[in-house]
């Protein structure tokens, strides 16, 4: 659980006047109230465990610390704008699930998260090509640097993809910050989201493969499921983490694979789940219907 730090003077900050300090602490006490709320309605959640929370606020700490350079006050204040931010924070939400799935298939499937079996295979230029084993390999470079960087809880803000780049901007001129620091040069390297697409997109014959999870590894199966099920990147990574799996299931169908493929990627994920659940629906229109698409 997340215990609060009690000792004198823990929660110092450069002294504000008593009303806003009181206004705060109003606000804080109106949230905490809300939250407990919806636990005690919710009960456990693997979407909400302590980890996850404290990786996920971890995280728009160390996004506020690099787009406000003006103390404590303003960094928290930044963070706090962030974490009320649905999309920024289901981004960060989503980092923090996919890091720990992917933790969780290294450990279990002895699946490399940084080398899975597809991305070997195209590192060999005579296989694939020069351009296509200089892209694996700066693909390989940029998901080792980010699964570094989220293993320390932190998150480049360079990372974030362009949309969320430009509000966290926006959020921390809001702040009265000058995050005039961070804006992203046009000659900065390819994010490794955007080279995750790129790979994608020059699989080729490979193109299927993407969609098996042991060969593909975690990182670019989530971004084929979710441009083959027509939804974000954020949805499937959480609905990986959901206490039913049942909207994972749906996607794999959505995706267009055949019952016993889609199965099987489910198990791979959650080997709790009923591998029944993707007989629930009989095609991937019919899935698509029942999500809503």
């Amino acid at each position: 659980m997340i215990h609060a730090d009690f000792a004198p003077g823990a929660a110092a900050r450069p002294a504000d006047d008593i009303p806003l300090q009181l206004a705060r602490a109003d606000d804080r006490l109106a949230a905490i109230a809300s939250a407990l709320e919806q636990h005690v309605v919710l009960g456990p959640a693997r979407l909400l465990d302590d980890e996850t929370v404290i990786r996920a606020r971890a995280l728009a700490g160390d996004l506020a610390r690099q787009l406000a350079d003006s103390g404590h006050v303003m960094i928290d204040r930044v963070r706090d704008l962030l974490a009320a931010n649905r999309p920024v924070m289901a981004h960060l939400h989503a980092l923090v699930v996919e890091w720990r799935v992917a933790s969780a298939l290294a450990e279990q499937r002895a699946l490399d998260p940084v080398l899975p079996p597809l991305w070997q295979r195209r590192l060999d230029p005579e296989v694939v090509g020069n351009d296509a084993a200089m892209l694996t390999t700066a693909l390989v470079t940029a998901q080792t640097r980010m699964g570094e960087a989220l293993r320390q809880m932190r998150l480049p803000l360079a990372e974030l993809p362009g949309d969320l780049h430009h509000l966290a901007q926006q959020i921390a001129a809001a702040a009265g910050g000058d995050p005039a620091s961070a804006h992203r040069s046009p000659d900065a390297p390819a994010t490794r989201l955007v080279l995750l697409e790129r790979a994608l997109a020059g699989l080729g014959s490979d193109t299927l493969r993407a969609l098996r999870i042991d060969e593909a590894g975690l990182a670019l199966f989530l971004t084929a499921l979710a441009g083959a099920a027509g939804c974000s990147r954020e949805t499937v990574a959480l609905a990986m983490a959901e206490d039913t799996p049942i909207r994972l299931a749906l996607l794999l169908r959505a995706a267009g694979l055949p019952r016993d493929h889609a199965a099987r990627q489910l198990l791979a994920i959650r080997p709790d789940a009923d591998p029944a659940l993707v007989a629930g629906v009989a095609d991937g229109t019919a899935a698509e219907q029942v999500l809503g698409r």
